[in-house]
């Protein structure tokens, strides 16, 4: 049986062997980037509004949308649709969203912003506007210019790996 240092040098291996380390570490240091911005926006979201920032991003999905079903919202949100469904049971339970049947197709449910919830929004966008004027603050906008395209190209290999597995 390995033991824990075992099993981590066991790991570390692995993965050295599967992706070079300078690739390793572009992802690891974007995803301990993303999380640190996600998680300082998480407590500024709930401090000034009450909610998490799935629970945020969630609803400007339903406010990007004229009454989408919830499979759109969790395609958007690169989403599992259990996820979705319980961050939206907790929104109607606040009474910031509404599910209203589809009028044309009485199987399908349509969701709707409810009064607080067009009000939460533009809180939201407000916290969102502040929050990412300050992540992007100290960087100039042709690195901003060209982060978003190399993200852009991350996202395209992404989606065409995922293809291939």
């Amino acid at each position: 049986m390995l033991s824990l240092v075992g099993k981590h040098e066991w790991y570390a291996s692995l993965t050295m062997n599967a992706v070079t380390k300078p690739e390793l570490a572009l992802v690891t240091g974007l995803y301990r980037t993303t999380n640190a911005i996600v998680r300082e926006l998480d407590q500024r979201l709930g401090r000034d509004h009450n909610v998490t920032f799935i629970q945020a991003v969630t609803l400007l999905a339903v406010d990007s949308f004229d009454r989408p079903q919830p499979h759109l919202v969790a395609d958007y949100l690169s989403q599992q649709s259990q996820t979705v469904t319980g961050v939206l049971d907790r929104l109607e339970r606040a009474g910031h969203i509404g599910r209203r049947r589809d009028l044309d197709d009485r199987r399908a449910v349509r969701l709707e912003l409810t009064d607080s919830g067009r009000e939460l929004v533009r809180g939201i966008k407000r916290t969102l506007q502040q929050h990412v004027g300050d992540v992007v603050a100290g960087i100039d906008n042709g690195t901003r210019s060209r982060l978003g395209d190399d993200l852009e190209a991350l996202e395209r290999s992404v989606r065409a790996a995922s293809g291939r597995s």
